[in-house]
């Protein structure tokens, strides 16, 4: 039978990297990266989670990190390996605390590593792909993720060079590659405007997934500041940053529904090349569809 934690997962594709999860500020958010086999905070630890190796936390408030025990049992449960959990050096000991707490409840371990995350330390994920954090601002320690792909491609003067050549200076003991870096993906997680100011090189990214909770003057700029949260009115002079091929905008405010989301986000659209995508806002919620006015098309 299928219950709240095995309720679909709503699927956003996002040029060729593919995003399932939502968001609803407040309330619940997680966001798995199937390809890199890696989440973005657990939200109330849906089953989807268990098909992930690593976790990135982005923030410890309850609607990022409250179903991670629980998804930790269920892997014990079904004889799963534990989980790499990479969260804010600062909140480290703290979680660990928390989950330990639980032991004597449960009876069983809380198994998994946790990996203090600073900024601009990379962790591997598998072979040339790493995760890096950068610093986010929100009232407790927080952090974004990137993540970048390292491919040695050929040097390029020794492009069009015959091939019998390229193996002889190999073997001669000559670098014939150089590393070059991707992007692929950015996270904010929850956090205030100047990040993008901070961090502008999140907005070269491939795929950006930026939250922006509030839309429309229905929460005031300094309301939203005061919870370290994005409103539009704050994004929209920034929209010059976001080179990005797509931009995914995520943790609506429950004061809007999907389709008024849309909507709202159309100047967004408008103001960049890119492609702009909203994130659903439950598991069975449609995925706000952006499209650009006509007369800027």
């Amino acid at each position: 039978m299928e219950d709240g934690l095995d309720a679909p997962v709503p699927r956003l594709q996002a040029g060729d990297v593919t995003l399932d999860g939502f968001s609803l500020g407040g309330i619940e958010t997680y966001v798995i990266a199937p390809q890199w086999k890696i989440a973005f905070d657990v939200g109330r630890g849906r089953r989807a989670l268990l098909k992930t190796d690593t976790i990135a936390i982005t923030h410890t408030h309850l609607d990022h990190v409250g179903g991670l025990p629980y998804l930790l049992a269920m892997r014990q449960l079904y004889g799963m390996k534990p989980p790499r959990v990479i969260v804010p050096a600062q909140m480290a000991t703290t979680l660990r605390d928390m989950l330990d707490a639980w032991v004597p409840l449960q009876r069983y371990p809380m198994n998994c590593e946790i990996i203090e995350a600073h900024a601009g330390e990379r962790i591997p994920l598998r072979r040339g792909t790493f995760v890096e954090p950068f610093r986010t601002y929100h009232p407790v320690p927080s952090n974004g993720y990137k993540v970048v792909e390292v491919v040695d491609k050929l040097k390029p003067e020794l492009l069009g060079l015959p091939g019998r050549e390229i193996a002889a200076r190999k073997a001669a003991g000559e670098a014939i590659t150089v590393a070059t870096e991707r992007v692929r993906f950015a996270v904010t997680g929850d956090t205030l405007p100047e990040v993008l100011d901070k961090s502008p090189e999140i907005g070269e990214a491939e795929v950006l997934l930026i939250e922006c909770t509030f839309l429309d003057d229905r929460k005031s700029l300094e309301n939203a500041r005061a919870g370290g949260h994005i409103h539009l009115a704050e994004l929209l002079p920034r929209a010059s940053v976001l080179k990005n091929q797509h931009v995914v905008v995520s943790h609506f405010s429950q004061l809007y529904r999907p389709a008024e989301v849309a909507e709202r986000l159309r100047p967004l659209a408008d103001a960049i090349d890119g492609q702009v995508h909203g994130l659903a806002m439950g598991p069975r919620a449609e995925i706000p569809v952006v499209v650009k006015s006509t007369s800027a098309s």
